[in-house]
């Protein structure tokens, strides 16, 4: 007899990255964000990280799809951290508060400099007392 289909492996973490360089627009916003969620859903993933190098220009509908995509990972118990910001898009995230350095302020996203940090500091808030 069979067993069922990830009975044993699972996958706590996937990595999308971004591909797109500049993020402006309600329909680009709206397609991604689409895009991402159907990703997340397929993967089975609890945790996601993001990979961002590809953009250099972050509208303010550009959020959005982020947004989004961090409410469901929530909503499935997990965490998403962004990672390989460009200082151009770094610096939007930061002056929206959507991100904070060293946790000064309470924000959206965590961030890390590169996956391998971005999958390591999952791992660290998943080993930490609660």
């Amino acid at each position: 007899m069979s067993q069922p289909h990830g009975m044993h492996v699972a996958c706590p973490a996937v990595v999308f990255a971004v591909r797109i360089g500049e993020i402006r627009g309600d329909a680009l916003a709206d397609e991604l964000r689409d895009e991402l969620l159907a990703a997340y859903e397929r993967s089975a993933a609890v945790h996601v990280v993001l990979d961002l190098e590809a953009v250099s220009f972050l509208s303010s509908a550009g959020f959005r799809p982020f947004l989004s995509l961090q409410r469901q990972v929530r909503a499935h118990g997990g965490r998403m951290v962004l990672c390989r910001l460009r200082p151009e898009v770094e610096e939007i995230l930061s002056v929206t508060r959507l991100i904070s350095h060293q946790g000064a302020v309470p924000a959206a996203f965590a961030v890390q400099p590169t996956v391998s940090a971005a999958v390591a500091h999952l791992y660290e808030s998943d080993a930490a007392p609660k």
